[in-house]
């Protein structure tokens, strides 16, 4: 498992000059701005597959998520997002006596739009208040594997151009976020998503990914 882990510093080096890249394009849109986001958090992942015999049976774990993002506002009171992801899909598996281990990486470019539904002591009317606004995201996020290994009991295989996990992966996303402006430059929010992920370059579609990421968020307005 040594192996990996410099591979793992890499891909984050290799995010984070990707993340520099989009931002540096969005500088010099014709597109009105509104912020920057960073976020950081746990990703809860459980894998399913199709195979009825012999059984089985899969485990959720827990792995990072680092994300960053470009929002404006959407009619108003509504914002829409474009960014970068780069997040860990593990689980635990069993079949029959045979114990499996999965650990992958993925670097993914999502869109979502935030409809806000609440809003709590409004700055319009209250200068000192701290504005708190609740938002309903729904979105979509394409994805591909960047690392991946299967551990068999103590084998440990790579995932790279496996078939199962090769190609792109699909996931719409719905969840929910709160945000907290705690000054006109900087606000901060947590958000919850579901995302069921898909490939859809693979005929067979043996394996689909359940994931849950809980982020915590800085966002910069510009």
């Amino acid at each position: 498992m040594n192996f990996f882990k410099p591979l793992f510093f890499l891909n984050i080096v290799l995010f984070c000059r990707i993340s520099i890249l989009l931002l540096m394009l969005l500088s010099i849109n014709g597109y009105t701005q509104e912020g920057i986001v960073f976020e950081f958090g746990q990703n809860t992942s459980n894998y399913s597959h199709k195979t009825e015999v012999p059984p089985l049976d899969f485990y959720s774990q827990t792995g990072q998520e680092l994300r960053v993002s470009y929002i404006r506002s959407l009619l108003s009171d509504h914002e829409i997002s474009f960014g970068l992801s780069f997040f860990e899909a593990n689980s635990k598996g069993k079949v029959i006596t045979t114990n499996l281990d999965y650990q992958t990486k993925f670097l993914g470019a999502f869109v979502k739009t935030h409809f806000n539904f609440l809003t709590l002591f409004n700055r319009r009317f209250c200068t000192s208040c701290t504005k708190i606004n609740f938002f309903a995201t729904v979105g979509a996020q394409t994805s591909i594997l960047s690392q991946g290994t299967q551990k068999i009991n103590e084998q440990v295989i790579d995932l790279s151009g496996k078939e199962d996990f090769k190609g792109l992966w699909v996931a719409p996303m719905l969840g929910i976020k709160s945000r907290f402006d705690a000054s006109d430059l900087i606000s901060l929010f947590i958000s919850y998503e579901f995302m069921p992920m898909f490939n859809v370059t693979d005929n067979e579609e043996d394996f689909k990914i359940r994931q849950n990421p809980l982020t915590l968020g800085i966002r910069l307005w510009l």
